[in-house]
């Protein structure tokens, strides 16, 4: 288990077995704030890093309501979006 702790660049590093053999202590380093590099045959395959304060909810979603108001005016709203989207196609025909 001494090479599994190896720092290259303030940075450490495990193999998959090691990984797979030592996952709790790997994910005790991620929880302390360190990042991980994961390699498969001396092939960096994966990094593992701690998660932000909340996750995915930070990550803003897109708003597809407003998009499609963008692209078809009011009229996406007040006939639906499925009956713009048919007048569209009517309309390029």
């Amino acid at each position: 288990m001494n090479a599994l702790c190896v720092n290259w660049l303030d940075m450490k590093t495990a193999t998959v077995r090691e990984v797979q053999h030592h996952l709790r202590k790997i994910l005790a380093w991620v929880e302390n704030g360190e990042e991980v590099l994961v390699t498969r045959r001396n092939k960096t395959v994966a990094r593992l890093v701690p998660s932000g304060p909340s996750g995915l909810a930070s990550v803003p979603l897109p708003d597809f309501a407003a998009r499609a108001r963008a692209i078809w005016g009011s009229q996406s709203k007040e006939a639906g979006l499925s009956n713009a989207i048919l007048t569209e196609r009517d309309e390029r025909s």
